[in-house]
C-alpha cells in the first residue's frame, strides 16, 4: 500500500490510500498535466467500489509520501 498526498491551489489537502501501482499512477498523471498542460483522465480507480475525482487544474502538487 502506498499513500499519496493531493495538496490543492487553496492549501488543502486529501491523504488517499491505495496501492502501489495506483500511487504511481496517479503522480504521473498530474506531472504529465504539469508538463503538457493537456487535461487527463480525472477519475481514479482504486478498487471496483471506489474511485475519487481530481481536477488537476485545480491542484498545486500530488506527491507519493510511501
Amino acid at each position: 500500500m502506498a499513500l499519496v498526498k493531493v495538496t490543492l491551489d487553496s492549501g488543502a489537502s486529501v491523504d488517499v490510500e491505495t496501492t502501489d501501482k495506483i500511487a504511481d499512477d496517479m503522480v504521473a498523471s498530474f506531472a504529465r498535466f504539469v508538463a503538457g498542460k493537456r487535461m487527463l483522465e480525472k477519475r481514479t480507480i482504486l478498487t471496483p467500489s471506489q474511485s475519487i475525482y481530481v481536477d488537476y487544474s485545480k491542484t498545486a502538487v500530488v506527491r507519493r509520501v510511501n
